[in-house]
């Protein structure tokens, strides 16, 4: 009965009558009468971007043609060059047996392939020129590649032969560099019937048409296209314009039924592109033309924005009036406010009266266990940040707050005090000897000493790597070096176990008085760091106190 209760008082809450009422009264108008201009909109945008790709593809189209037929052309060039021909009849005259073995080795063959080899020296975007059979087996190659490299010949070059005198094959991928290559080739005609027994080729990288597939820039809308070349029988695509390798190579651009419909893509980056294939009508090929969708159908989301505007005018009007109805609540929302900046400057001393059965005391309530859950944390985060995750002792900051904090004493009170500076001898030796999780355990352990031989008003911590600092309250010079020899004596006669191996560690410790004349806590440092480079230099092992400070 009590949970009917609590739903029915939920669904009546005044948060939930605004909302309706702000729907009902804004909303559903304005949405509906944007929705149908969007769409009308959309509509005739699409047609005019649709129209755009097409007019773009027919001139594309007819580059790539031109582009063929002057391949087209050079190859027929070379083709009625008299050493091709010459060297080609002594070929189909040789015997059966002979023109099956060896063909490199008819002297014949060799002039035609050095003659081929110039040629393609000098056409530097040609990679290979190939003197082929009718079944496609290779009589003769220029240098480049040689050979055994494998091509893609087109079953239907007879076809193609007698529609246009030259014939193309698919693209297909250069194993060596992954540029998209095609082969072109033409008859050679050794008679006047016209009839060829042999082709001459060409494969040729189609890098060449890159400049054609150049993003373009279309109209006001300040936005670029980005195109790729299609195999319309396999939906492949094979070569990319400038940049839109990035943007095209994760979407799949096979054609639907209708070839024409303009389509809505989203590719690896997540970006929403509208996009076309369009496919040539006198080749197996189709341009894939993409633009963005916010740019191509700005007029469509301008609209949408201009309707969102409206809402939230006819929402501010109402806001007015729902205000009258909200004044209620405002007392403990700002109540909740003025606490949750009190929270927000750092002070967790809050917590707030608890006055409603609502949202609001709901909320209230969330927020007192919000603030007291923080607290809590607050202060496991200072203990994490003041400790040396590994050796339990303070780290860096807390140590060097620590002599900040004997420092400013020593001025007020003249009470002295003395620092050392340890470091763990050869300990690089240690980690590639035994590896660094024992490096780990020898640190732990040297830690362990530290706080087994230091008084309570005596305070340690990690410097860094392997390097300790520790701090000897109101401490003279012969405590001081007592002290330090203690802990060196120590760490020598211990020995450490990892993993069942037995390591022996030395430390050096070098020794710094507070000096009257220091101007901050920095120097005490370092005479100390002097001193321990001193105990190194002398032999490690071993204790030095930096007399220069003792006066």
């Amino acid at each position: 009965m009590d949970k009917r209760k609590n739903k029915h008082r939920y669904l009546l809450s005044i948060r939930n009558r605004i909302f309706v009422f702000a729907i009902l009264v804004t909303a559903i108008p304005s949405l509906s009468m944007g929705l149908l201009l969007q769409n009308m909109l959309q509509t005739t945008l699409e047609e005019k971007v649709k129209q755009k790709f097409v007019d773009s593809a027919q001139i594309m189209e007819r580059e790539i043609s031109l582009w063929l037929k002057k391949r087209v052309y050079d190859l027929t060039v070379f083709s009625n060059a008299s050493i091709v021909s010459e060297a080609v009849t002594a070929y189909l005259k040789m015997p059966e047996e002979k023109a099956n073995g060896d063909e490199n080795q008819h002297p014949n063959i060799t002039i035609l392939e050095t003659y081929l080899s110039t040629l393609q020296h000098q056409f530097k975007g040609y990679v290979r020129i190939l003197v082929l059979s009718r079944t496609g087996a290779v009589i003769a190659a220029s240098e480049s590649g040689g050979r055994d490299r494998p091509f893609t010949f087109p079953d239907d070059y007879i076809q193609q032969i007698s529609d246009q005198q030259w014939f193309k094959s698919n693209a297909y991928i250069d194993a060596r560099d992954k540029s998209p290559l095609i082969l072109i080739g033409v008859p050679l005609f050794l008679d006047q019937l016209y009839e060829y027994e042999t082709l001459l080729a060409i494969e040729v990288r189609l890098t060449g048409l890159l400049t054609l597939l150049d993003p373009v820039k279309f109209g006001d809308s300040g936005d670029w296209t980005y195109q790729s070349l299609v195999n319309m029988k396999t939906g492949r695509q094979f070569l990319y314009g400038r940049g839109a390798k990035k943007v095209l190579n994760q979407i799949d651009p096979s054609p639907s039924s209708d070839r024409q419909t303009l389509r809505e893509y989203v590719n690896g980056k997540g970006e929403r592109l509208m996009g076309l294939v369009v496919p040539f009508r006198e080749l197996e090929w189709g341009l894939f033309i993409v633009e963005n969708y916010e740019k191509a159908f700005s007029g469509v989301i301008h609209a949408r924005h201009r309707n969102i505007l409206i809402i939230c005018c006819f929402s501010v009007l109402m806001g007015l009036v729902a205000y009258l109805l909200t004044r209620q609540i405002m007392v403990p929302l700002s109540a909740l406010t003025r606490g949750a900046e009190r929270v927000a400057e750092g002070d967790l001393n809050v917590l707030l009266p608890v006055r409603r059965n609502d949202e609001i005391g709901f909320a209230t309530t969330v927020f007192n266990e919000m603030v007291a859950k923080l607290k809590l944390s607050q202060a496991e985060l200072e203990q994490l940040a003041t400790t040396d995750p590994l050796t339990g002792l303070n780290n860096r900051k807390r140590v060097m707050s620590i002599l900040r904090d004997h420092y400013e004493y020593y001025r007020r009170y003249k009470t002295a005090f003395s620092v050392l500076m340890l470091d763990v001898d050869h300990f690089k030796d240690v980690n590639d000897t035994y590896g660094h999780q024992a490096g780990d355990t020898v640190l732990k352990q040297v830690a362990e000493i530290f706080n087994e031989n230091l008084r309570n008003v005596d305070s340690a911590g990690r410097y860094g790597g392997e390097e300790f600092l520790v701090i000897l309250a109101e401490s003279g010079v012969e405590e001081s070096i007592q002290a330090a020899e203690r802990i060196r004596k120590a760490v020598a006669s211990h020995t450490v176990i990892h993993e069942e191996q037995e390591i022996q560690v030395h430390i050096s410790i070098g020794i710094g008085r507070i000096h009257k004349q220091d101007g901050d806590e920095q120097n005490i440092v370092a005479r100390a760091d002097m001193a321990l480079y001193r105990a190194k230099d002398e032999g490690r092992n071993r204790v030095v106190y930096h007399a220069a400070d003792d006066l």
